[in-house]
C-alpha cells in the first residue's frame, strides 16, 4: 500500500470511527531488495528529548542504538524554537533532563557570563521560571550542541539526520525493523533505508509508527466524562479577560463533545532584536495570504534568552494557527511539505506584522540560527500526535489534585516511572475570528485549558507506553493518554523523562529475555532511580541526598504522608502550582521523625497488612492521619512476646480512662529498630547512634534496608 494510499485509509477510519481509531491490519507488500539494512539492539525514531533521552540510556546499558533524526540536529523541538524548559519548578527535572539543563547553566556562566541577560538572572531566584543562569532557557543552536555532546559520550549510539519514517517490518504482531527514508530541508524525499532492532521506540511528536503497524491510537478530543470534566469541546477565559467571570470559569456553549480537532501547532520562531531597524533580517514583502488582523504584538516585550534572542510565541493573536493539527498528524510527508509552507507562510506574516504594524522593526530572525533553513527553525512544533491505546491509559483524574487527588497532589500510582509537575495546557482548537471577540459560541476561541490550579504532582505508569496486543515497540511521546492528559504531559521535561524509562525498560528486556509488557515495573523503578530520576516530586530531596533512592522507594508505596492540610495553606483560595515559596512539596529530610509519621512508614513501607480491632488511644482518634498505622503498630505488638509499642494509661477517679501513644513524640534509633524488629519477627541491625532522635531521612533509609 503507497503511502498516499494509507493516509486515505486512516482519514477514512477517522470518519467511520471518531476519536477511538483503531485500524484493520494492513497486508505489507515486500521490500525492495536494493533497500540497504543495518541491525541494533535498540532502534530509536525521533531525536526529540525522548529519543535522545531513550538512546542515552539503552547505549550506557552497552546496547548498540541507532538513533533516527528528521531534521539536521538533535533535540527536537528543544532546537527548533522552543527555547526554554516548562518545568514550573526546577526540581522536577532529572536524568537526562537534567544533565542537559546543567550544562547549558555551566555554558551560560562560563561562555556567556558576559550576556546582560545571563547577568540579571544571576541576582534572580535560582527557582524563577526560564532563568538562564539556572539553564531553564537557552539559545536554539545551544540545544543541538549540548544534545550531540551528550549522544556521542553515551557511547554505542549511531546517529542518522535528515531521515523519516516511512514504514515499518514486522512478524506477526511484533514489530522488528523501521523503514526510513532520506528528506532534506526542501522536504524533497530520497534514498530508503531499513533498520532492525530487537526494540523499537518511537520519540516522534507524531507516532507514526503506529499507523505503519496498525497500533490502535486515539486522535483528537474526547468526550467530557466523570474522570474529565474538561474534555470535549470547551470555551473558557484562559489567555485573555472576559468581563464579569472570575479567573478559570468555563463558560456557556460548553458541551463537552468530542471530535477529531487538535491544539493549535506553530514555528515557534527565535526572533533576534538587532537594535536598529535598518538589519538585514527584516522581511521586505508580506508573505502569500498575509492578514494582519491575525496577529497582535506588544512592542515593550523583552527578550529571553542571551544574545538579545525572543521566543516569537502568539497564543491568541501570534503564531499559533489551528485547524492543521489532525491533517498534519495523519499526513504522509509529502502532504506534510504542503502544510509546512503553510505553517511558514503564517508564522512569518506574524514576524511581518512585528516589523510594521506591531512597531517592532528592530526584531528580525536571528543571523546565527538555522543557517542553513532560511533562519527558521527546521521543526514545526506539534504540541500532540497519535496516542496509542495501552495497557494504562492517563486521564485528567490521574493528574488533577482534586478530582482523584489528596488536595495537593495527583493519586499514587505506584507503577510510576516519570512525573509531571505542569499544568494541564492546551492552546486554542479554534483560534478567534475577530477581535471582539465575543464570551463563548461562535467566533471565540474554543479549547483552550490552563489549569494550574488543580494539577498537582504526578505519576506516569510504566503501561502508557506499552501497546495493548503489539510486540517489540514502546511509544514515550504518543502515549496511551487522553487529549487533556496529553495536555500536561506534553511538555519536554516529562517526554524526556518517559524516553529515559523506555530506554531502560529496553536494555532490561534484552537482558533478561522478556517481552516490554512482562518486564516487572521495579525493575526498571530501580535503575531509573540509579540514574538519578525523580519518580515521586519533592522539592528538598536532591539525587546526591542519602535519603533520595529510600524516599522515593516508600512514596511509591504510599509509606510517606504530604496529605496534611496544614502543612500547605497559603494566602490564597487554594493551594496552587503557581505559589514557588510553599514547602507543601518537601519531604524534610533532616526533621526528626515522629512516632504517626514512623508508624506509617514502617506499616506502608514493609507492606504489613492492615490490622484494626479499635480505636485505642485518645491522642490518635480515628480521622487522625496515622490511626490506622498506630493501631496497626498495636495489633502486633499485643501479638508479639515481646511488645514494642509504648503508651500510657491515664486514670483519675471519676474520669474516662484515658490512653496516649503520643504520635507527635520523636522516635529514637532505638524505638525504631525495636518496631521494625517486632514488625519483621527478627532481630534488624541496631542503628548506629541508637539515642538519638531519628531524622525523616534516616527512617526511611533503614526501612529500606529491610526491604533489600
Amino acid at each position: 500500500m503507497s503511502s498516499r494510499m494509507t493516509r486515505q485509509f486512516l482519514i477514512l477510519i477517522i470518519l467511520l470511527r471518531g476519536i477511538g481509531l483503531q485500524a484493520e491490519p494492513v497486508t505489507k507488500t515486500s521490500l525492495p531488495i536494493q533497500i540497504s539494512s543495518s541491525t541494533y539492539d535498540v532502534v530509536v525514531i525521533g531525536g526529540t528529548p525522548a529519543g535522545v533521552a531513550a538512546a542515552i540510556a539503552a547505549g550506557r546499558a552497552g546496547k548498540s542504538v541507532i538513533l533516527i533524526e528528521q531534521s539536521p540536529v538533535l533535540g527536537g523541538v528543544h532546537s527548533s524554537g522552543v527555547i526554554r524548559l516548562d518545568d514550573l519548578y526546577v526540581e522536577s527535572n532529572s536524568g537526562v533532563m537534567e544533565e542537559f539543563r546543567q550544562r547549558v547553566k555551566v555554558y551560560h556562566r562560563t561562555e556567556l557570563a558576559e550576556d546582560p541577560l545571563v547577568k540579571a538572572h544571576l541576582t534572580r531566584n535560582p527557582r524563577s521560571p526560564w532563568n538562564v543562569a539556572e539553564g531553564r532557557a537557552w539559545e536554539p543552536h545551544t540545544a543541538a550542541r549540548i544534545y550531540a555532546e551528550m549522544v556521542a559520550e553515551a557511547g554505542n549510539i549511531t546517529t542518522r539526520f535528515n531521515e523519516v519514517a516511512v514504514d515499518v517490518k514486522m512478524k506477526g504482531n511484533r514489530l522488528t525493523g523501521v523503514i526510513a527514508q532520506d528528506r532534506d530541508n526542501q522536504g524533497r524525499l530520497g534514498k530508503k533505508q531499513s533498520y532492525a532492532g530487537k526494540v523499537i521506540i518511537d520519540a516522534t511528536y507524531e507516532a507514526d509508527l503506529a499507523a505503519f503497524a496498525n497500533v490502535p491510537y486515539r486522535i483528537g478530543r474526547e468526550a467530557r466524562s466523570e474522570e474529565e470534566p474538561h474534555a470535549g469541546r470547551i470555551y473558557t477565559n484562559f489567555f485573555r479577560g472576559v468581563s464579569g467571570t472570575l479567573k478559570a470559569t468555563i463558560l456557556p456553549d460548553s458541551t463537552g463533545e468530542a471530535d477529531d480537532r487538535s491544539q493549535a501547532f506553530t514555528y515557534r520562531l527565535t526572533g533576534k532584536d538587532y537594535g536598529r531597524a535598518d538589519h538585514s533580517y527584516r522581511i521586505k514583502e508580506p508573505p502569500p495570504h498575509y492578514d494582519s488582523a491575525k496577529y497582535r504584538w506588544h512592542s515593550n516585550t523583552k527578550p529571553i534568552i542571551p544574545n538579545r534572542k525572543f521566543d516569537l510565541l502568539g497564543i491568541n493573536w501570534g503564531g499559533d494557527m489551528t485547524g492543521y493539527g489532525t491533517r498534519w498528524v495523519l499526513a504522509d510527508w509529502e502532504e506534510r511539505l504542503e502544510i509546512e509552507r503553510v505553517f511558514r507562510n503564517y508564522d512569518l506574516g506574524w514576524l511581518y506584522y512585528i516589523q510594521t504594524e506591531g512597531g517592532s522593526p528592530n526584531i528580525g530572525l536571528p543571523d546565527d540560527e538555522f543557517t542553513d533553513n532560511n533562519n527558521v527553525p527546521y521543526r514545526l512544533y506539534v504540541r500532540q500526535g497519535r496516542r496509542i491505546h495501552g495497557l494504562y491509559t492517563l486521564n485528567e483524574s490521574d493528574i488533577h489534585k482534586d478530582l482523584r487527588g489528596n488536595g495537593l497532589r495527583g493519586p499514587l500510582n505506584s507503577e510510576s516511572v516519570a512525573i509531571g509537575v505542569y499544568g494541564i495546557d492546551a492552546h486554542n482548537v479554534q483560534a478567534p475570528t475577530t477581535r471582539k471577540e465575543p464570551r463563548s459560541g461562535e467566533g471565540a476561541a474554543e479549547g483552550t485549558l490552563h489549569l494550574f490550579d488543580v494539577t498537582g504532582p504526578y505519576q506516569i505508569p510504566y503501561g502508557v507506553m506499552v501497546p495493548e496486543r503489539h510486540q517489540g515497540i514502546l511509544f514515550p511521546v504518543g502515549i496511551s493518554s487522553t487529549h487533556v492528559a496529553m495536555c500536561t504531559v506534553r511538555m519536554e521535561p516529562v517526554w524526556c523523562a518517559l524516553g529515559q524509562a523506555a530506554g531502560v525498560a529496553a536494555a532490561l528486556a534484552i537482558d533478561h529475555d522478556l517481552e516490554l509488557a512482562e518486564l516487572p515495573v521495579q525493575q526498571i523503578q530501580d535503575e531509573l532511580l540509579k540514574q538519578g530520576c525523580v519518580l515521586f516530586f519533592y522539592t528538598d530531596l536532591p539525587r546526591d541526598a542519602p535519603a533520595f533512592e529510600a524516599a522515593q522507594k516508600l512514596s511509591l508505596l504510599g509509606a510517606v504522608a504530604n496529605d496534611d492540610p496544614n502543612r500547605f495553606r497559603v494566602d490564597a483560595p487554594a493551594a496552587s502550582l503557581s505559589d514557588l515559596n510553599k514547602k507543601a512539596y518537601s519531604f524534610r529530610p533532616d526533621d526528626s521523625v515522629t512516632m504517626g509519621e514512623f508508624a506509617r512508614m514502617a506499616v506502608k513501607g514493609l507492606q504489613v497488612p492492615i490490622s484494626i480491632t479499635a480505636a485505642h488511644f485518645s491522642d490518635v482518634p480515628r480521622g487522625h492521619y496515622a490511626f490506622k498505622y498506630i493501631e496497626t503498630l498495636y495489633d502486633y505488638s499485643t501479638q508479639s512476646h515481646e511488645p514494642f509499642l509504648d503508651y500510657e494509661i491515664h486514670r483519675k477517679p471519676g474520669k474516662k480512662t484515658r490512653v496516649f501513644v503520643h504520635p507527635d513524640r520523636k522516635v529514637t534509633g532505638a524505638k525504631a529498630t525495636e518496631i521494625l524488629s517486632g514488625l519483621l519477627r527478627k532481630q534488624i541491625k541496631r542503628w548506629s547512634d541508637p539515642d538519638a532522635n531519628l531524622t525523616r531521612g534516616e527512617a526511611v533509609q533503614l526501612i529500606y534496608q529491610q526491604l533489600d
